[in-house]
């Protein structure tokens, strides 16, 4: 893989973002939304989201940097990640109440209270070992897709087959940018997997 197909894919399918096209991906799944909400409520529903989810982490993440509390916006360092991983965990929380209260598709709340989760787990785990923020984030979602198969019997096993290949690629982009070794990829990945499956079994 060349490196710029790397970084590209580290980009377009960066941790924030994911919350946003998973989003996407329901709204456009449950027909009920799109012939309910208009047009205009969708593109603010949708806006509101990548604000809360991506763009107002990024900003504190930038100030953290800008202040000198972090020393790069690619946190390579584990003890630089605790700081934008509560923010990342509050900010989340207030979009899944906020959603919850705009009556949503259930398991996008769902998803945004386990991202909330995966966020703290990330935060403890920081202090022994140094998982990958992308693939916790894709393994969110293919775990996401896979708890939806299992409680529609099938109908999001197309979903969970793309999310597995996207998760693939991506954990291949970072392997190839040095920025993870395996253990980190696979370890981050099975932790999002895991986590939002229990949350929408319990929930």
């Amino acid at each position: 893989m060349d490196d710029r197909i790397a970084r590209s894919l580290s980009f377009l399918f960066h941790p924030l973002l994911i919350p946003t096209y998973i989003l996407l991906t329901l709204l456009n799944l449950d027909r009920m939304y799109t012939v309910l909400l208009t047009w205009q409520l969708n593109l603010f529903i949708i806006g509101t989201v990548l604000v809360t989810t991506f763009i107002f982490p990024l900003l504190v993440i930038f100030i953290m940097y800008r202040i000198k509390l972090i020393s790069s916006l690619y946190l390579p360092q584990r003890q630089e990640r605790i700081f934008p991983l509560i923010t990342i965990a509050i900010f989340y929380y207030l979009t899944f109440y906020l959603m919850k209260q705009l009556y949503l598709p259930v398991c996008f709340q769902i998803f945004l209270l386990g991202a909330s989760v995966i966020a703290i787990i990330s935060l403890i785990t920081m202090f022994f070992f140094r998982i990958s923020l992308h693939m916790t984030a894709l393994g969110a979602a293919s775990g996401l897709f896979l708890s939806m198969t299992v409680i529609s019997g099938g109908a999001g096993l197309f979903l969970l087959i793309i999310s597995v290949i996207i998760s693939g690629m991506v954990g291949s982009a970072r392997l190839k940018l040095n920025a993870h070794q395996p253990a980190e990829i696979y370890s981050g990945w099975l932790m999002g997997a895991v986590v939002i499956c229990l949350t929408c079994l319990l929930l």
